[in-house]
C-alpha cells in the first residue's frame, strides 16, 4: 500500500514540474518579474524538452487583458548515448492593459500520447509596483565604454537617437573580451516594444583596441523600426557566457606550478537606450501607404497586344532601402478588362552594409472577351524619405494593349458540303418527270445537327479546359503533383534502403516547395522569422505555421540523429510530410 501511495505520490509530483507520465516530455513556464506598473512588459520564458525528435511548438497563450508578442525561439539537439534530446526556448513580451492580477493558464503540449502541462502563474500590475530605476548619477551612459581595462563587458549602440516613424535604426550590442571565451554564448534580445525588428545577419567577430588595450569583440546587429511616436524605449539585452579564468598558483617558483584554468559562467546586461520618434510630416500626397525610406518603382507589361480570352500580365516591382515587408502591395488595374486576378506576389530582402533592403513584387493578370483595347492604368507608389525630409512619388506609364478576335474568329459558321453546295434531296419518282426539292432529306438533317452540336460541345470544352489552364490555383495544383508522385516517393524509397538523412533532406524540399505553392510565397532558402512572416501575409495560421515549422525541425535533425533511431524517424516525419501536402492538393482543389 505505502508503494502505490509513493509512486501516486511521485505521479503527481511529475504532472505538477510539468512533465508527462512517461517522462519523455516537459515544459515549464516562468513569468519575471512577476509584479509590473501599468505600460510596462513582462517576460514569459517557456521551456520545453522532449526525448525524441518531434519537439512540439509553443503557441501564444490567450490572456485576457494582455497583449502577448513573441520574442523568438531557441533551439537545442544533444545526444548522449545514443538518446537524442531536443529543447526549446520561447519568449513572450506580455504588456497588460490595465491594473489588476492577471492569471496566465498552463501551456499545454503533446507528442502522440504525451502530454503536458506548465504551472499557472499571475501577474499582478499596480501603480504601487516598482517602476525601471532611472541611470544612477555617475553610472556610464547608454553604449559608453567603460574606464580601465576590463576582463570582459558588453555594451549597446544605437546610430541614432532621434527618427522619424518607421525609419530604420541599427542596433548593435557588442561583447568585448580580453579572455577566452569557452563555447557558445547565449544572448537575449532586448525588448523593443514599439519596433518592427529584423535581424541584419549572424554574429560577426573581430579584435579592436579599446583604452589601450586589444580585444576580441563579437557583435550582434539588428534594424528596428519604430511604429509609434514619441520617446521608445530599448530594454536591456542580456549575454550568457563561460570564460576561461586563469589562477596563478601560490608559489610561481616552484616547478611545477602551472597555472589552473577554470571555466566561469558570466551574465551581462546592456544599459537600455531611448529613441525619440518624430512623426511624418502632415499632407501626406493620396497614395501613401506608410513606406518610409529610398525606393523606385518599375512597371511592365509582358505584351502589347494579345488575342481576346488570353491572359496580359502586368507586373509592379517595388526596390530600394527601407522596411520592405511593411509596404503595401502595388495596386495594378485596368479598363476593359473582363476578368482579373492576382498571379503571385514576392518579397525578396538584402542585409548588406547594415541596411535593410530589397524587392516586393506584385505580378496580376487581366483577360478581355472582346477584341478592342485593354487599358492597364497607371501605377502610382508614394514615400517618404527621411534623408532628404519630405515625401516622393513615381507614376508609370499607361499602357494600352491591342485586343484581337480569338484564334476562333468569332461566331462559328455552318459547315457545307463538299464543293460548297448543299445536298439535294433524291426524285420522289424516277424519270424526266420526277420533282427535285433542294430541301436536304432528313438523314442530312440529323446529320448536319449531330456535327453542329459535337463541335459546340468541343469549342465550349476547349474555352473551359483553356480558362482552367490559366487559372493560378490550378497552376499550382499541378505543380504540386510531382512533389507526391516523385519526390516523396522516391524520399520513402531511400528511407527504407538505409539512406534516412538523404531521405529527410529531400523530403525536406518537397515540404519547402508544397508549402510555398499552396500559400503562393516563396520560402526556400529563406530563415525561418521571415518564413513565418511570409505564410502568415499569405493567410496561414498560426498552428499551421506552428506544425510545418515542427515538421522542418524533424526532419533536419535526422541527419543528426543516432543511427539506430533514423529509420524509423525519417518514415514517420516524411509519412506526416505526405499527409500535409495530400492536405493542400485538395485545399488547392477546392
Amino acid at each position: 500500500m505505502t508503494g502505490k501511495r509513493i509512486a501516486l505520490l511521485g505521479l503527481l509530483l511529475s504532472a505538477l514540474a510539468g512533465t508527462s507520465p512517461s517522462g519523455k516530455l516537459s515544459i515549464e513556464a516562468r513569468v519575471a518579474p512577476d509584479r509590473v506598473a501599468p505600460g510596462e512588459t513582462a517576460t514569459l520564458t517557456v521551456e520545453v524538452g522532449y526525448r525524441g525528435l518531434n519537439l512540439p511548438e509553443v503557441g501564444a497563450p490567450a490572456i485576457a487583458g494582455v497583449q502577448v508578442e513573441r520574442g523568438g525561439t531557441a533551439q537545442n539537439l544533444s545526444i548522449l548515448n545514443g538518446s537524442v534530446t531536443r529543447t526549446s526556448t520561447t519568449v513572450f513580451r506580455l504588456t497588460p492593459r490595465g491594473e489588476g492580477v492577471i492569471p496566465i493558464p498552463p501551456l499545454v503540449i503533446a507528442v502522440g500520447n504525451d502530454r503536458a502541462q506548465s504551472s499557472p502563474l499571475t501577474l499582478t500590475v499596480s501603480n504601487t509596483a516598482p517602476r525601471a530605476k532611472p541611470p544612477v548619477p555617475g553610472t556610464l551612459p547608454p553604449g559608453a565604454t567603460p574606464s580601465g581595462r576590463p576582463e570582459i563587458f558588453v555594451k549597446a549602440v544605437a546610430d541614432r537617437s532621434r527618427a522619424y516613424w518607421n525609419q530604420q535604426v541599427t542596433y548593435r550590442l557588442r561583447l568585448y573580451s580580453r579572455v577566452d571565451v569557452l563555447g557558445d554564448v547565449d544572448w537575449k534580445p532586448p525588448s523593443a516594444n514599439g519596433f518592427w525588428t529584423e535581424s541584419l545577419g549572424p554574429p560577426r567577430q573581430g579584435r579592436v583596441r579599446v583604452n589601450g588595450v586589444e580585444y576580441a569583440v563579437m557583435e550582434w546587429p539588428s534594424a528596428l523600426f519604430p511604429t509609434r511616436t514619441g520617446a521608445l524605449t530599448v530594454g536591456p539585452a542580456r549575454i550568457r557566457c563561460r570564460v576561461a579564468r586563469v589562477i596563478q598558483p601560490p608559489d610561481p617558483w616552484s616547478m611545477l606550478a602551472v597555472p589552473d584554468i577554470v571555466p566561469q559562467d558570466v551574465q551581462l546586461d546592456t544599459e537600455p537606450l531611448t529613441i525619440t520618434v518624430d512623426p511624418l510630416p502632415a499632407n501626406a500626397p493620396p497614395g501613401f501607404g506608410g513606406a518610409v525610406g529610398n525606393f523606385h518603382l518599375a512597371f511592365h507589361v509582358d505584351g502589347l497586344s494579345a488575342r481576346a480570352g488570353e491572359p496580359v500580365t502586368a507586373r509592379a516591382t517595388i526596390a530600394g532601402a527601407g522596411n520592405v515587408p511593411s509596404i503595401r502591395d502595388p495596386e495594378i488595374h485596368a479598363r476593359g478588362a473582363s476578368r482579373e486576378y492576382v498571379v503571385g506576389t514576392s518579397t525578396r530582402l538584402e542585409r548588406t552594409n547594415d541596411v535593410l533592403s530589397g524587392e516586393r513584387e506584385r505580378d496580376m493578370a487581366f483577360v478581355a472577351d472582346q477584341p478592342g483595347t485593354l487599358e492597364i492604368l497607371p501605377v502610382r507608389f508614394v514615400w517618404f524619405d527621411p534623408e532628404a525630409r519630405s515625401y516622393r512619388w513615381q507614376s508609370s506609364e499607361e499602357v494600352m494593349v491591342r485586343v484581337t478576335p480569338d484564334s476562333t474568329g468569332g461566331a462559328a459558321t455552318a459547315p457545307l458540303a463538299a464543293g460548297g453546295a448543299a445536298i439535294a434531296a433524291s426524285r420522289s419518282t424516277p424519270g424526266p418527270m420526277g420533282t427535285l426539292t433542294l430541301d436536304p432529306p432528313g438523314s442530312s438533317v440529323a446529320l448536319f445537327g449531330s456535327s453542329a452540336l459535337l463541335l459546340g460541345a468541343g469549342l465550349l470544352a476547349g474555352r473551359a479546359r483553356r480558362r482552367r489552364d490559366r487559372d493560378p490555383r490550378w497552376a499550382r495544383q499541378r505543380a504540386l503533383e510531382p512533389l507526391l508522385t516523385r519526390d516523396l516517393e522516391a524520399a520513402e524509397s531511400l528511407a527504407g534502403t538505409g539512406e534516412p538523412a538523404k531521405a529527410a533532406a529531400l523530403a525536406e524540399e518537397a515540404l519547402l516547395k508544397g508549402a510555398g505553392l499552396r500559400y503562393d510565397v516563396e520560402i526556400g532558402g529563406v530563415a525561418r522569422p521571415e518564413r513565418e512572416r511570409a505564410l502568415k501575409a499569405r493567410g496561414a495560421g498560426e498552428a499551421e505555421i506552428a506544425e510545418l515549422e515542427s515538421l522542418f525541425a524533424a526532419l533536419h535533425a535526422i541527419a543528426y540523429a543516432p543511427p539506430e533511431t533514423r529509420r524509423a524517424d525519417a518514415k514517420e516525419a516524411i509519412a506526416a510530410g505526405r499527409r500535409t501536402l495530400e492536405r493542400y492538393r485538395k485545399e488547392l482543389l477546392t
